[in-house]
């Protein structure tokens, strides 16, 4: 039985990873393809006016000048003649004077537009690069920032961006015209042994240009390794600034400015280690071509005069022969560049590539009706960073079932599963057994965008963003005018303080809302969850950064906002309890009580001594 050949079925993995890479960056590079091209074009002409044209010059007129007529070109010597007569040395000398000028500003001029548009090119998919990259980091689920550090993300954004567009100079100046100059010098090399009968003398001076590639080879492999190691402790060493930056408050109280100076200090000394090693590496690459390319030069050398050649056809191959190894020796370190650069793109890749762990359904359900029950159905749940096999999962068999207009007040001790309960409504992680339904319908069949909108969450440390008091309220309606936002303000117990502020709803808030007291970014939360208007609310005890009488007008307000909407309240304070119905007792990821407050705090000891202690507190 003959084996049938299915196309595409021979083809290496390193041909098929390296076509879907393309396929990858395609949509980046095509804005940038017409530059490229137009740079390529100028190499072009840069490298048949360098590897070519300087030692066809050098071969075929410079010996004119010098009374070496037989070792000159008979056709340039013959046109000469044709042109100005017996006496044309004068004139040809003028000539060539006023020719290598204009040689040398055509040569210029290509290298200019080379390198501008290559660089044009070159920022045009960074650019490409750092917003795909950004708008990816919008949209990856909260298990992959679970998974890395801030600092780390921070530092692949902006330092690795900045690493590759160090390179992308590098190469605008050398990855296409230096390689066109070696195949140009290459090619003159070529024609002038068939000319002269010099193949011998070629031939030894061209098999040194592959030797040059035996460093490249050896340096390379150990930079990618180091580069790659310096880019991860790169990433450690944002991560350990922006920790120490975000917790100034600790470290003072705790004296621990020396701790963070030593591992700080730490880190530095492990990336200058491994920069050095990098810089050795990259050092010996020109020192090794220099050496190959004298031996082959000086056998060449020796070879040719032994062979009896003459002088101008020896200075026009020997011209060429530098001509191709400093290509060679440019491309080796640009080669050494891009190895050590390889790390970055590899950590930006990584962003790029990652996969949605809560991708939307390809045909979403549409949305139930607004006022439809939640339910959790045998629903169990591990964070995907904790791999321990021994440890309790955050979740365990929850059944519950909350109707709408229904609030529900979370209780329990610390890591009992409270939070994790809640995060599961907005579809910020999927349970890892059972479902959660809304209306009878699995979140997963949903359209999560389209499914956030309903929901209105006022966290317990609420983030606050570099702009106005006005533009951190709109952010739960953008299309809301300022009457609206206005009222929700006036509804969250925050219009007072706003308007005593020298520029009331227009004054900067500050980087995390640090011109503002915690009572006060509280409070801008809350009238961002009044603004949105959702029918279903998630309060992380949204009242516990206020004073009593601040809290006692929130208290109220909520009270207004939480009618007809089901409301989760995760209930730290027993003070908000009051606002709910119905509470659920949580121990160990474990629904263990559920039921009215006063009935709980009679029949269920863990709710009865929570609930004791914070009145005796």
């Amino acid at each position: 039985m003959q084996s049938q050949t299915i196309p595409g079925q021979c083809q290496s993995p390193e041909s098929h990873k390296l076509r879907e890479r393309f396929k990858q960056w395609w949509p980046l590079i095509r804005p940038a393809w017409p530059f490229m091209v137009g740079g390529l074009l100028a190499g072009v002409g840069f490298a048949a006016l360098s590897g070519a044209g300087l030692p066809a010059m050098l071969k075929t007129v410079m010996p004119i000048f010098f009374g070496q007529e037989q070792e000159a070109s008979p056709w340039v010597v013959q046109t000469a003649r044709y042109l100005f007569g017996e006496h044309y040395q004068d004139p040809l000398l003028l000539l060539a004077c006023l020719g290598m000028p204009v040689v040398f500003l055509l040569r210029g001029w290509c290298s200019f537009l080379n390198r501008y548009w290559v660089n044009q090119a070159g920022f045009i998919f960074l650019e490409g690069l750092r917003r795909q990259t950004f708008e990816r980091l919008q949209t990856l689920p909260l298990a992959f920032y679970y998974r890395h550090k801030t600092g780390d993300l921070t530092s692949r954004l902006v330092n690795d961006a900045e690493q590759i567009r160090s390179l992308i100079l590098l190469l605008s100046n050398d990855a296409i015209k230096q390689p066109l100059v070696l195949l140009a010098a290459l090619g003159y090399l070529i024609w002038v042994s068939m000319v002269e009968r010099s193949a011998f003398f070629t031939l030894v001076a061209m098999i040194t240009i592959p030797l040059c590639v035996l460093p490249l080879r050896m340096v390379t492999r150990r930079l990618l390794r180091r580069a790659r190691l310096v880019a991860r402790q790169s990433g450690e060493l944002a991560a350990l600034v922006a920790e120490a930056l975000q917790s100034p408050v600790e470290i003072q109280a705790y004296n621990l400015q020396e701790l963070q100076v030593r591992r700080f200090a730490e880190r530095l000394r492990e990336i200058l280690r491994l920069s050095l090693k990098t810089v050795k590496y990259e050092a010996m690459l020109g020192p090794s071509i220099e050496f190959i390319a004298t031996c082959g030069l000086m056998a060449a050398l020796y070879l040719g005069v032994r062979s009896g050649i003459d002088f101008a056809t020896f200075s026009s191959l020997a011209l060429a022969l530098y001509l191709s190894y400093e290509p060679v020796k440019k491309l080796s370190g640009l080669h050494a560049a891009l190895k050590s650069r390889q790390a970055s793109l590899e950590r930006l890749e990584e962003i790029l590539t990652a996969s949605d762990t809560l991708p939307n359904p390809v045909q979403p359900r549409p949305l139930p009706p607004t006022h439809a029950p939640l339910e959790f159905r045998n629903v169990s749940f591990r964070y995907p960073n904790r791999h321990d096999p021994e440890a309790l999962p955050a979740l365990c068999q929850i059944n519950v079932r909350i109707e709408p207009g229904e609030t529900v007040a979370l209780v329990g001790p610390s890591g009992a599963g409270k939070s994790t309960f809640a995060l599961l409504i907005p579809r910020f992680f999927d349970p890892t057994e059972g479902q959660v339904t809304y209306g009878g319908m699995d979140l997963r069949d949903l359209d999560k965008h389209a499914w956030r909108k309903r929901i209105a969450l006022v966290p317990q440390s609420p983030a606050l963003f570099n702009a106005t008091i006005a533009e951190n309220i709109r952010l739960g309606r953008p299309d809301a005018d300022d009457a609206a936002v206005r009222e929700a303000a006036r509804r969250a117990g925050a219009a007072e303080f706003i308007e005593s502020l020298p520029q009331g709803y227009d004054t900067q808030v500050g980087e995390h809302g640090m011109a503002l007291s915690g009572g006060q970014r509280q409070r801008i939360a809350l009238a961002r969850a009044f603004l949105k208007n959702a029918p279903i609310l998630i309060l992380d005890e949204a009242t516990s950064a206020l004073d009593s009488e601040s809290e006692a007008r929130v208290q109220e307000a909520l009270r207004e906002l939480i009618r007809g909407r089901t409301t989760i309240l995760i209930a730290h304070r027993f003070s908000s309890i009051h606002l709910a119905r119905r509470v659920l007792v949580f121990e160990e990821g474990r629904i263990t009580g559920d039921g009215p407050p006063d009935q709980l705090a009679q029949s269920h000891p863990v709710y009865r001594r929570l609930w004791e202690l914070q009145r005796l507190g």
